[in-house]
């Protein structure tokens, strides 16, 4: 019999995960026993945890509730429950750990590599949804729709040429990261005719160049790009690697873009470029301090386009992750190689 512990929350529910696990796996143990366990995601953004010398980060709830309910657990699948090193330890039998993640940032993965326990993963769940979320905060902002909009709910009729901006046709535009989401971008970004520029120093030339786009180093793009989108990771190198020496290399009518994470761009700098109209404007979907806090002064700003870290919900992603999870299971169940496992040294022991 394989015990399972399903973890779920607001944003991927308990019946989303047991139905595809359930549909993967009843024919590998007819047996399951799967516990359910209700989560929140309220308050994630917040959190750090110091376990076994590493820092897991950006998790809700407390790891003593998932101890409680580990006992003889061979399988945890958790989205944004904090998985320690205390947790994998309060069960004996704990065979896989499934995050149903982009990355499993809420999990101790070198506690669990030390435990030869495979920790699965999903990236590019919803890479699509932030790649289509960047366009709409991209034409939202150029083309002034929420401030349109805003203005008609007060009663304000703007007159035709108050709200023109600029078209995409024939613009650049700067992608920094060039991993899925980043490729999903550019992508879109052909389909409106845009020139694109790339900054990534993690991807060859070659991989770039045969999809029609040109690799520049970063002070380039900045340069040369009427939008610049952010896709990159948050690491000790792009943390802030966007501040007040690269917004004066930005054109005055350029507008950046960030639906990545808030600490990769100095927020003080980019508040002192949009009030001095050092550059057009910006849209942002991640912020250094999550919630926002009301009093933060970026909300003073017109140039400005803001939403509360939803890029990536979209209503297919929870049913891409879980399935995504749910076949990798099921291959490692099978004497199989998941594809998407962080610590595939593991598999080999």
């Amino acid at each position: 019999m394989l015990k399972i512990l399903i973890a779920g929350d607001e944003i991927i529910k308990n019946e989303i995960i047991k139905e595809y696990v359930n549909k993967s796996l009843s024919t590998v143990d007819e047996s399951l026993e799967i516990i359910t366990l209700e989560w929140t995601v309220r308050g994630y953004q917040k959190k750090k945890l110091q376990d076994e010398g590493e820092i897991i980060e950006e998790f809700s709830g407390d790891p003593e509730k998932l101890i409680e309910h580990m006992n003889e657990v061979d399988i945890l699948i958790v989205h944004t429950a904090p998985v320690t090193s205390k947790v994998m330890d309060a069960s004996n039998r704990l065979k896989v750990i499934a995050c149903l993640r982009g990355g499993p940032v809420n999990v101790n993965v070198k506690a669990a590599t030390r435990r030869k326990i495979p920790v699965i993963y999903t990236p590019g769940r919803n890479a699509r949804a932030v790649a289509e979320f960047t366009f709409g905060l991209i034409l939202s902002l150029t083309r002034n729709i929420v401030r349109a909009h805003e203005r008609l709910r007060r009663g304000i009729w703007s007159e035709y040429h108050e709200m023109s901006g600029p078209e995409l046709f024939e613009k650049t535009i700067g992608i920094i990261g060039f991993g899925h989401i980043g490729r999903l971008v550019a992508s879109i970004a052909r389909g409106f005719g845009m020139k694109i520029l790339v900054y990534d120093p993690y991807v060859e030339k070659s991989t770039i160049s045969a999809l029609g786009y040109k690799l520049v180093e970063l002070d380039t793009l900045l340069k040369e790009s009427d939008i610049i989108t952010i896709h990159a990771r948050l690491t000790r190198e792009t943390e802030k690697m966007i501040g007040e020496r690269e917004f004066s290399l930005m054109k005055k009518t350029a507008y950046i873009i960030n639906t990545s994470r808030g600490r990769i761009i100095d927020q003080r700098a980019l508040y002192k470029a949009l009030k001095n109209r050092q550059i057009a404007g910006a849209a942002l979907d991640v912020f250094e301090i999550e919630p926002l806090p009301p009093d933060d002064p970026l909300l003073s700003l017109e140039n400005i386009v803001l939403t509360p870290h939803i890029a990536g919900s979209s209503t297919e992603v929870a049913d891409r992750a879980a399935k995504m999870i749910s076949e990798d299971l099921k291959r490692i169940l099978t004497g199989g190689r998941p594809k998407y496992c962080i610590n595939p040294e593991v598999l080999d022991l």
